[in-house]
This record gives structure tokens, sequence and C-alpha cells, in this order.
């Protein structure tokens, strides 16, 4: 019996050593990652000043999103600095798309700049894309005035109206709505095509949308391709 006891007691032993370190090694969560990146329009990694840039991404986190991240300064030197930590939405959720337009200041510095998207998960593990954009200014992009939405009395009809102008001749208006529900819609009306200016006057049919909140996006294309965006939201109860 002594001779078992001596060479039953390591067996138990190296037994709870490799059922502890599988455990562990199952207990491991994976970090969270992004995909689908896309900064400004088509990806083109530039923004220009007095309008706005967008940031998109899939996030995913298996551990779930505690917040996403933006960050940008200057590649060198001095100049504009954003940095915004963003929760509603995307907090306590294991995917989630990260759509944001960020505004750069008629001001700001033109030149590089370093941009940073990081999510960062519940158990404080991170994910870090950096990507180095461009801040230009150009007077000739489209521009759109007074621009402004509204909701009639049953929540099914979106009207949608602007001041559209563009030195370089419309070629195209786009409108894209997103929140709970997506939904979008390209014009290239005759009367619109070819013009300098032109009242932009819209309804949607958004009956099928859920009560949330609302992100509504028009972007303007000229006939030398350039594109410049505008963004505005509504709540629908």
């Amino acid at each position: 019996m002594r001779c078992i006891s001596k060479w039953f007691i390591p067996v138990i032993a190296l037994s709870l050593l490799f059922t502890s370190c599988s455990k562990d090694k199952d207990e491991v969560t994976p970090g969270p990652s992004l995909a689908d990146i896309e900064i400004g329009s088509g990806n083109n990694m530039t923004g220009y000043t007095g309008s706005d840039i967008h940031v998109e991404a899939q996030v995913t986190a298996p551990g779930t999103i505690a917040n996403v991240q933006v960050t940008i300064q200057p590649a060198s030197g001095t100049g504009w600095k954003f940095d915004s930590v963003y929760t509603a939405g995307f907090a306590g959720l294991k995917n989630a798309e990260f759509h944001k337009h960020i505004i750069i200041p008629a001001e700001a510095a033109t030149g590089h700049y370093q941009l940073r998207l990081t999510v960062t998960d519940q158990r404080g593990q991170k994910k870090t894309h950096e990507a180095e954009i461009e801040i230009k200014t150009d007077p000739t992009l489209p521009t759109a005035t007074g621009f402004e939405v509204g909701l009639n009395s049953d929540g099914s009809d979106l009207h949608l109206e602007a001041e559209i102008a563009a030195t370089n001749k419309i070629a195209k208006v786009e409108v894209e709505i997103h929140g709970n529900w997506e939904k979008s819609v390209t014009y290239t009306d005759a009367a619109m095509v070819g013009q300098t200016a032109y009242h932009l006057h819209k309804h949607i049919n958004i009956s099928e949308a859920p009560a949330g909140h609302y992100h509504v996006h028009l972007n303007i294309t000229d006939q030398k391709g350039k594109q410049k965006e505008f963004e505005t939201h509504f709540d629908k109860p």
C-alpha cells in the first residue's frame, strides 16, 4: 500500500496542474478587433476644413465593448487636435458598426495628421488602427446650406431640404439614413444635374423604420468627382 501511495500522490498533483492550466487556457477571452475600416469618402484618407471626415468600422469584442475612441493629431508640429470616447450604442455589445462624422474646424491647419481608432473591451483589452490622413482646403467643393429634415405627424415620411451648390456643376446627390434601420437614396434629377445651384426638396418613406435616433448624411458629388458630405439627425418616436 505504501508503494502505491507514493506513486499515486505525484499523479494526482500532475493531474491537478494540467487541469488548472487547461481551465486557465479555456477562460482566455479573445481581444477586440476592427474590420472594414473606411476613413474619408471612399476611404480616401482626406478631410477638408470646414467640413467633416467620416470614420467607419465593424467592431467586434467577444469580451463585450467598453468604448470606442478616435484621436486625431498632427503628424508633426502643431495643429488641430481631436479626442473623443464613444460609449452610447457600443458599450455592452459584442458587435457594432462604428460610423461617425468628425467636424474639422474651418481654421484647422492643413497638412498630414495621425488618426487612431481604438476599441477597448470590458476586460481592458484594446485593438488600435492607425492611419495617416491629410486635411486640405478646397473652395470649389460642393456646399449645402439650410440642410434640415423633419417628420410628418405619423412618422412615416421624412422631409429633407437644402440649398446645394457646386462650382463644378452637380452630378448627383446621395442621402443615407442610418440608426436602428438604414436606407440610402441617390438622386440624379434632370433639373439638378449640370446645375451650379439647386433647391433640394425630397420626401423619403421611412414607415418601416423602428423608433430611435437616426443620422442623415447628404453627400453631394460634382462633375469632377469632388464630394462633400453634410450631416444632421432626427428622432422617430
